[in-house]
């Protein structure tokens, strides 16, 4: 598997305004307001804030249930996932199994989950664009 970059690191936060407001003031970063917004497929409110090559994802869940529900109940706010892009989501899966690693089936978007269980912890997500 090629590695390209980190695309993004996702944050979850308990309100979206705030946690932008607070990058904004702190570190001077502002969200792209091309991108971003409510996503009720995934049950969460996100912003995308770019820093050079990459973004940093900020977002806050909008369901009861779903992997950022449950993340944002057990944890509260934090890093919730690395999102590294890749060439081929489906040919870095099958290496990836190929390894032994548990990796989720690539999504028709074109991503894909490696499992926590198999990077110490960390929800590494892969990403083709």
């Amino acid at each position: 598997m090629k590695a390209k970059k980190i695309d993004h690191v996702g944050i979850v936060v308990k309100y979206l305004e705030a946690a932008v407001a607070t990058y904004r003031a702190n570190f001077g970063f502002e969200a792209d307001p091309a991108r971003g917004g409510d996503v009720p497929a995934m049950g969460i409110r996100n912003a995308f804030i770019p820093i050079g090559e990459s973004d940093i994802e900020l977002f806050e869940s909008t369901a009861s249930e779903g992997p950022v529900a449950k993340f944002a109940a057990e944890r509260g706010e934090g890093l919730f996932m690395v999102s590294i892009e890749v060439d081929d989501v489906a040919a870095a899966v099958a290496e990836l199994r190929g390894r032994g690693l548990r990796v989720g089936d690539p999504s028709p978007a074109g991503v894909a989950f490696v499992s926590m269980k198999s990077t110490h912890g960390v929800n590494l997500h892969l990403v083709q664009r």
